[in-house]
């Protein structure tokens, strides 16, 4: 599996940076070793090739499920990380591919 989670929201800023950030900060006390990175929704397909794990603010369409199935990316949710309520769990699943 490719070491690096990619974050997306529809500007890539905001949203998507804070939760790359909460991502991040937990891999780092965990002591896992994976790339992070905050991207616009608008340049999903182009970063999925280097992904191995896509998390998601909206629902992405079905070309970008597709394209990261087809790629074999892992997908989550990210709206855990925001609201706290079943973000240990998402957060478990990510670290048992990347472990």
């Amino acid at each position: 599996m490719k070491r690096k989670l990619i974050v997306a929201c529809g500007s890539g800023v905001a949203t998507s940076q804070t939760i790359a950030s909460k991502i991040a900060g937990k891999f780092e006390d965990d002591g896992i070793n994976c790339q992070v990175e905050a991207v616009d929704y608008k340049s999903i397909q182009n970063e999925l090739p280097a992904a191995g794990i896509y998390v998601y603010i909206a629902q992405p369409d079905a070309d970008v499920l597709s394209k990261a199935e087809e790629l074999d990316v892992k997908v989550f949710p990210g709206v855990p990380f925001l609201t706290g309520m079943g973000a240990d769990d998402i957060y478990d699943q990510i670290t048992s591919l990347l472990r």
